[in-house]
């Protein structure tokens, strides 16, 4: 046997180990990567190393892992403006016991773990709270509830499990990383959510018609959204409590160029008050929308003046106040005259009796009692 020919059965022999080996190396490689993150073994299956999807992987770059929307917005607002060290804010606030770093944060229990309205409810109750009717937090009572709770809806009914686990795309903000509209079901005719038939978007309401595509859903459709004042960003000495009111409504010009509601913020450090605006949704949905005048004879609502206002931040990329001009229009429309409520119908004079025939009457029913008594002697 040649030495070329030896070689070649040797190599034959150890090529399986050879890739046995490179293999192990690789798999450990990556066991060791996912393993830094501490999934609760999740991984095992739900990784790129695993037989299920890549969604650990996509998860570790999710705003519920990372956290990094709530830092990425005060960096664009209060904490920006003041100078404050967000990372060390991030810390000292014990910020991140709210974003998930294990799948049983929001999973316990495992795949037979029931995902329900309080799991959310755990991290977002600022938010969320005003879904179910309550002010931030559940500190107190709002106006009204969402109708999609009312109607038997939570969380996960609107929004996707990519839009909680992530994409694998890095986002800064939360309003980057939310895609759920309402025409996704409000637009989507056959529509069925748990059973129940989704009323239809119309185009030829008059209110849809006039306002198109100007107008995002949320603007008409909202019953309140929260106004929040002396936000506590100091925490070495915070500056007082923070204050919540719910009879403040805002709107101005969204990231998509539709007008929306606006949440004010009002945040205090070293005797200083920043307000900040960020284009929100408030999950405070109603069915029946605002009435024409409740923007067109309330220049409060279309936030006139706020544009002078120093310092400021809109917060979200594209977000402006409405134009000075724009308002002066929307201000001038007239409304329409209210429909006068009808008379009531007078009742009818009742048909004079003719004059005298009570005195007939009487007569001859007394010539009748007389005659009866008459005839009984």
């Amino acid at each position: 046997m040649s030495k070329t020919e030896m070689k070649a059965k040797i190599a034959k022999k150890i090529l399986p180990w050879l890739i046995v080996a490179v293999l192990s190396v690789s798999l450990a490689s990556i066991a060791i990567t996912v393993a830094e993150e501490d999934f609760g073994g999740c991984e095992a299956c739900h990784s790129q190393a695993g037989p299920g999807s890549a969604i650990v992987e996509n998860f570790s770059t999710s705003l519920h892992y990372t956290g990094a929307g709530m830092p990425a917005e005060w960096k664009k607002g209060a904490a920006g403006h003041f100078g404050i060290d967000m990372d060390a804010f991030y810390a000292k606030g014990n910020c991140s016991k709210c974003h998930v770093t294990t799948c049983e944060k929001c999973h316990e229990g495992g795949h037979d773990a029931e995902i329900t309205i309080d799991t959310c409810d755990q991290c977002h109750l600022k938010k969320q709270a005003g879904f179910v009717g309550d002010t931030p937090a559940h500190k107190g009572t709002g106006p009204n509830a969402d109708i999609h709770y009312e109607k038997g809806l939570i969380c996960i009914d609107c929004h996707t499990a990519e839009e909680m686990h992530g994409t694998g795309v890095e986002y800064s903000t939360m309003l980057e990383a939310v895609t759920t509209e309402c025409e996704d079901c409000h637009e989507s005719p056959g529509k069925v959510v748990k059973d129940m038939t989704v009323t239809q978007f119309s185009p030829d309401t008059p209110s849809h018609k006039i306002h198109g595509e100007k107008l995002g859903c949320t603007a008409c459709h909202s019953g309140w959204t929260p106004t929040c004042a002396n936000c506590h960003i100091d925490i070495e000495n915070p500056p007082g409590k923070a204050t919540v009111v719910t009879d403040e409504f805002y709107l101005a010009k969204a990231a998509d160029g539709k007008i929306k509601p606006f949440l004010k913020i009002a945040a205090i450090y070293n005797n200083e008050t920043h307000t900040g605006w960020a284009e929100w949704f408030p999950h405070t949905t109603t069915k029946e929308a605002k009435d024409c005048a409740f923007c067109h004879e309330n220049p409060e609502v279309l936030c006139e003046g706020c544009e002078d206002q120093t310092p400021l931040t809109m917060l979200g990329p594209g977000g402006s106040f409405i134009p000075q001009e724009t308002i002066t229009k929307v201000l001038a429309v007239e409304m329409p005259a209210e429909t006068p409520a009808p008379t009531p119908a007078e009742t009818p004079a009742a048909t004079p009796t003719p004059p005298g025939f009570e005195l007939i009457f009487a007569v001859i029913a007394i010539a009748a009692v007389v005659f009866l008594a008459k005839r009984r002697r």
